[in-house]
């Protein structure tokens, strides 16, 4: 728990709390069994009150800071989104399974990042990836994708990959692409119980679910019944302003052992609400 946080649940202490354990000396204690046995539990109680005080203070103070929102919208709700195919440009989708929204932030500090930790060998051409060739153990990426590696016919495939479409994605984003009610959304899969912490090791706010997709069998075309499942970690640092998604269909302790080992950097480039035209975009597995 953080010096702060402590230091604001001690200053909102009762001084009635305070007072009554000030009160417990050698000398108050002497008359009797009774009347010691009736001390320590009033101390036992006043320290258990503190004890839940400066929980909820430390939940409280959690909620407040923590820099991404989240909220399932009305089905109905439209998102309007910039797609070239459409005769008007734009194109609007609804249905979303779930918004992530930031706050306003003028100015977001580009990144890219760098895997510290792979649950396969990084080969030096991996399509996808910016930068995509060349790559060692020392490269940095703004966008980092194993996509290829699913592929049968690649000489660098993993053979427990060849039943996925994405077994990981990284992908970065600017908080200040997102203000003025934007949002980063969920349009197809499902998410599951979502967890929310802080790690300070990163200085990074963390959410993280697993998701699905499913499919009805499509006889015809002879597909049957099939769910896709993904795992979704969302990194945030709102004093910087950036987010770092980190999903696919690697299980989910593989995939915190790729996020909690990642390092960032930032580029010295300065990114603002206005160099973006979307201020939507789209999160799910193998998506972006």
């Amino acid at each position: 728990m953080k010096r702060e946080i402590i230091s604001l649940a001690l200053n909102h202490l009762d001084d009635r709390h305070i007072s009554d354990t000030a009160a417990f000396s050698p000398e108050s204690v002497q008359d009797s069994p009774e009347r010691i046995l009736y001390m320590k539990k009033k101390r036992v109680i006043t320290f258990a009150l503190a004890a839940a005080l400066l929980l909820s203070l430390a939940v409280a103070a959690y909620a407040a800071f923590f820099s991404m929102s989240r909220e399932v919208p009305d089905p109905s709700e439209t998102f309007r989104i910039h797609w070239e195919d459409s005769p008007s440009g734009y194109i609007e989708w609804k249905n979303a399974k779930l918004a992530v929204t930031f706050p306003e932030t003028a100015e977001s500090r580009e990144i890219e990042f760098h895997p510290g930790w792979l649950p396969f060998a990084l080969p030096d051409t991996l399509a996808g990836c910016l930068p995509w060739s060349d790559l060692t153990e020392e490269t940095w990426f703004s966008r980092f994708s194993a996509e290829s590696l699913c592929f049968a016919g690649s000489g660098d495939s993993v053979p427990e990959y060849r039943d996925m479409s994405q077994p990981l994605l990284i992908e970065s984003y600017a908080m200040s692409q997102f203000n003025r009610g934007g949002a980063m959304l969920l349009l197809y899969f499902t998410p599951g119980e979502i967890t929310e912490e802080h790690w300070e090791e990163q200085d990074v706010d963390v959410m993280r679910f697993h998701a699905t997709q499913h499919f009805d069998p499509v006889p015809e075309f002879n597909l049957p019944e099939r769910t896709l499942e993904h795992n979704i970690i969302l990194l945030s640092n709102a004093e910087a302003g950036w987010v770092v998604r980190i999903c696919g269909e690697i299980d989910m302790d593989q995939l915190l052992e790729v996020a909690r080992n990642l390092e960032i950097r930032e580029t010295g480039r300065v990114l603002t609400y206005e160099d973006f035209e979307d201020h939507y975009t789209f999160f799910d597995g193998g998506v972006g």
